[in-house]
């Protein structure tokens, strides 16, 4: 028996997925399924991870490792690549790397593109700057050439990650090309909300080669539209608001920053991982 596991994930709340997988795994259990049982196994891990309960999730996976034959191949795929988030997840990208492309290479060899997909994407995120461009440019290459949309679905998030992987390059001309990929897809499949996170970094960009003006015309609008649409208010959006308004010397700048910094430092994690950013922008917001 197959789940879409995708239907049951909602990365934003672990709990609520852990008790939809207990559940699913409850049943896989009393059906005697053991390639599901342990496929679910490695998703209830992964909500422990996406919780930092790292202890936890390393204990579901220790537990299931003798279990793995090969007629649960698929299960041993999702193992290396949960036990590989898990250990990204703690920042120690040395030992979460090789399995990450263990899982690649598997994939591959069972030819389950979307998880191929995944693990490459996954590498790119463990990997030096200088090499995320190739793993990314792996993972495009498979969606594109599918001809199922689950797997063809990867690429917005992909020709994302590629653009900020370019932007930090420094090459901002083909950054700006991914990031049109991007909103055109958005465009394309009727997703108004992250096309404007897509077009929100079409506009990053344009600050980062120096054209205030433009970018500040480009955020302004955009702005707008999202207010129109009934789009909540966004700090970030303020935030590049108020860094275009600065370089333009526009006395409007602390205005936007200190929206920003209202909005944004009601972020847990921007709290606990970007306390300078934060103080910042309430300096310019002369608050």
């Amino acid at each position: 028996m197959q789940i879409d596991f995708m239907t049951l994930w909602d990365y934003q709340d672990p709990v609520t997925s852990a008790m939809r997988f207990q559940t699913q795994l409850a049943e896989a259990v009393a059906s005697g399924d053991l390639p599901l049982e342990l496929e679910l196994i490695t998703q209830l891990a992964r909500t422990h991870s996406l919780r930092h309960q790292f202890d936890e999730a390393h204990q579901l996976l220790d537990a299931m490792t003798p279990r793995l034959t090969a007629h649960t191949e698929r299960a041993r795929l999702r193992w290396l690549l949960e036990r590989g988030r898990c250990f990204n997840s703690a920042a120690d990208k040395e030992a979460a790397r090789p399995l990450f492309e263990q899982a690649w290479q598997l994939a591959l060899a069972l030819k389950e593109d979307y998880l191929a997909i995944d693990a490459a994407h996954m590498v790119a995120i463990a990997a030096p700057l200088e090499e995320q461009r190739r793993w990314h440019q792996l993972a495009m290459a498979l969606a594109e050439r599918s001809s199922d949309e689950k797997v063809r679905g990867w690429l917005p998030s992909l020709y994302n990650n590629q653009g900020w992987t370019l932007f930090e390059l420094g090459r901002l001309e083909e950054a700006r090309q991914y990031q049109q990929k991007c909103l055109a897809w958005h465009a394309q499949h009727h997703n108004p909300a992250k096309a404007f996170i897509a077009r929100w970094s079409l506009a990053r960009l344009t600050r980062a080669q120096g054209l205030h003006e433009q970018a500040l015309a480009e955020l302004t609008q955009l702005q707008a539209q999202m207010v129109e649409t009934g789009e909540p208010e966004d700090g970030y959006l303020f935030e590049e608001l108020g860094e275009n308004s600065l370089a333009l010397s526009d006395p409007a700048a602390a205005e936007y920053f200190a929206r920003a910094w209202f909005l944004l430092s009601q972020d847990p994690w921007l709290k606990a991982n970007a306390a300078e950013r934060l103080a910042r922008l309430k300096q310019l917001a002369k608050l």
